[in-house]
């Protein structure tokens, strides 16, 4: 702001302004500071409104043409702010808070059960996983921790714990899909090509009865951005998963945290999305509920809407969700194996039901 010099100290037309308004008008009265003022929403959120501080806005002046320099310094003073003064508006801030979702909303059904079953939860899935000194000749020594936030949810043993392509523990994590097929990251994985060279690896899952199922990786496919425009690789293994390894299902990448989706982001809202990471926790991206899942080597792990009793998968950290291209590359690993493609579909939620926002 233009600061105004009057021949004593250099003032702004501001501190004349805030000066001359008994401190009375500057602040709303106690009894109606934080008074409700009503509803506001935006898009499946509705946020309560309340008045906040009261203040003096100033607008166009009445008059541009400045005192006379041959006045005294007092009457100068009192003549601009009477300029800048006398032409004002009082605002009085409203302030915003989220309140709850619309009802009907998806958005409403992920916050309302997330919240109903979070008490005594913590972030960490595996109360144990470690690796022998023989690994991967023997596997990895792992538990669940059965007050994780996603203990007990349909999907939940979809979560590899240990492969032998990953690296340091934790790293370019493995998520069934399919009984045939599991999910990782693309980039990083060499060049976008079909092959066989991941044959030599071993991955393992964890029954919720803390049975080790150790499966061999036959072929994979590696989608890299630059080469497909897509972010994944999927790997066939060379035997279905057995029934205690239940594969997740999946939603469109289109129906979660965009505008005109199932599940858009909403400013000021509480955004729920569960996030697994390399340690072995999970995210839930919300206050108390939150862990770094963007380091070096979280890329690929599953981003997964958390629905009453079932994670489903949305898109890998960084990478590409379920679509039709990931579909065909599953079809072809499935055909260069001898195998019946229709055995081995992705399965989508059915989100119809929920309004678009």
């Amino acid at each position: 702001m233009k600061r105004v010099c009057f021949g004593f100290p250099e003032l702004t037309i501001a501190g004349l302004l805030i000066g001359s308004l008994d401190s009375s008008v500057a602040q709303a009265p106690n009894e109606t500071r934080g008074a409700f003022a009503g509803w506001d929403t935006n898009a499946p959120a509705v946020y309560r409104l309340s008045l906040g501080q009261l203040q003096a806005v100033p607008e166009a002046p009445l008059s541009y043409k400045p005192p006379l320099l041959s006045l005294p310094p007092e009457i100068r003073s009192t003549l601009m702010t009477f300029r800048a003064a006398a032409n004002l508006s009082f605002v009085t801030n409203t302030l915003r808070q989220f309140d709850h979702f619309l009802p009907e909303s998806l958005n409403n059904v992920v916050w309302t059960n997330f919240i109903a079953h979070t008490n005594g939860r913590s972030m960490t899935i595996w109360s144990e996983r470690t690796r022998p000194a023989d690994w991967p000749a023997r596997p990895a020594h792992v538990q669940w921790a059965t007050n994780s936030l996603i203990w007990g949810m349909k999907g939940l043993t979809a979560l590899c714990p240990c492969w032998q392509g990953e690296g340091p523990p934790g790293w370019g994590q493995i998520t069934a899909l399919t009984r045939r097929h599991g999910y990782a990251r693309g980039h990083g994985m060499g060049p976008d090509r079909v092959g066989t060279d991941f044959g030599w690896a071993k991955a393992w899952f964890l029954t919720k009865e803390n049975k080790m199922v150790e499966m061999r990786i036959a072929r994979q496919v590696v989608r890299t951005p630059e080469t497909s425009h897509r972010d994944y690789t999927i790997v066939l293994f060379d035997s279905d998963l057995p029934g205690s390894i239940e594969p997740m299902r999946v939603v469109r990448p289109d129906d979660v945290f965009v505008v005109h989706s199932k599940y858009p982001y909403v400013q000021d809202a509480p955004s729920l999305l569960f996030k697994t990471e390399q340690g072995g926790k999970v995210s839930a991206d919300v206050p108390g509920f939150t862990v770094d899942t963007m380091k070096g080597g979280d890329s690929g792990s599953p981003n997964m809407l958390p629905l009453p009793g079932e994670l489903v998968f949305w898109t890998g950290r960084t990478t590409s969700g379920a679509s039709p291209e990931m579909q065909a590359d599953m079809d072809e690993l499935c055909r260069l194996q001898g195998l019946n493609p229709a055995k081995y579909q992705l399965r989508y939620f059915d989100l119809s039901a929920y309004p678009t926002y």
